[in-house]
């Protein structure tokens, strides 16, 4: 039975928040926060601690859940703003962002890379402007395409795994489409659609 899920999805004018509390598939949009302000980048820590990186520099954070923001602890923020600033490329985990330094995906043109944990790790990626999903069980060396259900609304830009399950991820397109994948990534489906492009993705457990 697939586990209770929430979805922090930044946008080009704000913060949008999912929630399928009863774990069986049906994503209610239930928030929208920072309204105005571009979400380049986030780490959620659990259901209710979620750090942000708005498009002008600032590191935000909250404690419960999207409901009040105050500027984030130095500490806190600095790894996170030192992946957007950099020029290596980055890899979603279950655990966040970070970098990525395997040569053997240094030549690929990706515009989105993540990480499935488990027995046979496997890498997802979007390619050709974000145009083509495509997976890897073998660290990048090859690579096969995915199957998506539906037409893609832009490029895809962010894709991430869920850490309430390990084969699922989920992606998000500059045309504000929201995709996920129940089978680590084989398949994708579109879930909804917002009015603003999708910049990045949190996926975590509901407390």
């Amino acid at each position: 039975m697939a586990k209770a899920g929430l979805v922090y999805v930044g946008t080009t004018d704000g913060l949008v928040i999912y929630s399928d509390p009863g774990g069986i598939g049906r994503w209610r949009r239930v928030g929208h926060v920072l309204d105005g302000q571009a979400i380049d980048a986030m780490l959620a820590v659990d259901a209710l601690v979620v750090m942000v990186v708005t498009h002008d520099g600032k590191a935000l954070r909250t404690l419960d859940g999207g409901e009040h923001w105050a500027e984030a602890p130095a500490e806190d923020a600095a790894s996170l703003l030192a992946l957007v600033n950099s020029d290596e490329p980055v890899v979603a985990t279950a655990h966040g962002p970070a970098r990525w330094r395997d040569a053997r995906f240094a030549a690929t043109d990706a515009r989105a890379l993540a990480l499935l944990s488990g027995k046979q790790e496997v890498l997802l990626a979007a390619t050709a402007g974000g145009t083509i999903l495509v997976r890897s069980e073998d660290g990048g060396s090859s690579w096969e395409s995915a199957e998506v259900a539906c037409p893609l609304a832009g490029g895809v830009c962010t894709i991430v795994p869920a850490s309430y399950h390990m084969d699922v991820a989920w992606a998000g397109t500059d045309g504000g489409q929201l995709l996920c994948s129940d089978d680590r990534g084989r398949h994708w489906r579109e879930v909804t659609q917002e009015n603003a492009g999708v910049l990045s993705l949190a996926v975590v457990r509901l407390i």
